[in-house]
């Protein structure tokens, strides 16, 4: 007798990804030649990044030094590749972004980023550069060889509608927000004895931010990641590499007063914003076990005290809202406003 029974089997990661035997570069029809960037072309990325910035990113700076290690100039764990288009003159008016995060052990996650110069948009340069991060992206997590769920992400600023078209037309779908919220310094940042009588009866004290505990952050940050952001943990190399560029005399740790563990911190760069320098938070959190004890508003007052006593008028932080909602509930206690938005379209297998 025939059996009947039904017989099927999981795709593989490279069936479910449909990865592309061969990925050419973007035409030449389209007016530039491409090539891969290393470090020998920081500063030229640099120069087209804020040559584009009043368009895409008027909110948020980025150093040279946060470009160095995705050509290859500085140490990371992370994977990078950036694609460059050049004119019939050799200037650089293009670049493309693929990135494969280490420290995922969930699922593969590749973030995608391109920027061209104001004058090149308008020629198809940008769907011809979203069709091949893709396919690279692809390439790339099917080299890792693990079989776990993938995402492909690319985050691009609300008010971009031309590049958000584009992504929804190669496959993307909204997925989740990115708010960069701010909040004005006043002159005299006054303590409070509430907050420091929470923090009293937490047994818990604050120091400055000393890189030597960098380590000891990164684990706390880690956990807080692991619990609350998808699980898109830092490497080592990385967060050391960041946190050298933190301003100590803004950023403090939170430390219990017997046997020192590190519970808490908050992290904070200068930047030269819309109207000069203002503070930008890059790491805050408090361990599990800790919150609500008032060590993050006691983070925030002395971070706000540090700002006033600098002369910094503004500070501010970045909140996935989706991932992390309990957050932006917080800082909006604090007074801080949006002030941009980007919206991440990703892909997900």
């Amino acid at each position: 007798m025939e059996s009947n029974r039904v017989t099927a089997r999981a795709g593989s990661l490279d069936q479910r990804l449909r990865v592309p035997v061969n990925l050419e570069f973007p035409g030449s029809h389209l007016g530039l030649s491409w090539a891969y960037l290393g470090a020998d072309d920081v500063n030229e990325v640099y120069e087209l990044d804020m040559r584009c910035r009043p368009n895409d990113r008027p909110s948020l700076v980025r150093r040279k030094e946060d470009l160095e290690p995705l050509l290859g100039a500085a140490l990371t764990a992370h994977t990078y590749e950036m694609l460059g288009g050049r004119d019939s003159h050799g200037e650089l008016r293009a670049v493309a972004k693929v990135a494969l995060l280490a420290g995922v052990d969930s699922e593969h996650v590749s973030q995608l980023e391109a920027f061209i110069d104001p004058p090149w948009r308008g020629r198809g340069i940008g769907r011809a550069l979203i069709d091949w991060q893709d396919g690279r992206a692809r390439q790339l997590i099917s080299a890792d060889g693990r079989d776990l769920p993938v995402s492909i992400e690319s985050r691009v600023v609300s008010h971009l509608t031309e590049r958000r078209r584009l992504l929804a037309a190669a496959g993307f779908s909204p997925n989740r927000t990115i708010e960069y919220l701010v909040r004005t310094v006043e002159r005299n940042e006054e303590p409070s004895s509430a907050i420091q009588t929470k923090l009293d009866e937490a047994r818990v004290g604050l120091i400055p931010f000393d890189p030597s505990l960098g380590e000891e952050i990164r684990t706390v940050f880690n956990r807080s990641q692991s619990h609350r952001l998808g699980g898109r943990l830092i490497p080592s190399l990385d967060f050391a590499r960041e946190a050298g560029q933190m301003d100590p005399a803004l950023s403090f740790v939170a430390v219990t007063n017997e046997d020192p563990l590190v519970v808490g911190f908050l992290l904070a760069r200068v930047d030269e914003g819309e109207f000069g320098a203002e503070s930008r938070i890059v790491f805050l959190a408090t361990e599990r076990g800790w919150r609500n004890r008032g060590i993050a508003d006691a983070l925030m007052s002395a971070h706000l005290q540090a700002c006033s006593v600098a002369g910094i008028r503004a500070t501010g932080t970045t909140v996935d809202t989706k991932l992390n909602e309990s957050s932006k509930s917080w800082v909006t206690r604090w007074d801080f406003f949006p002030r941009s938005t980007d919206i991440v379209y990703a892909i997900e297998m």
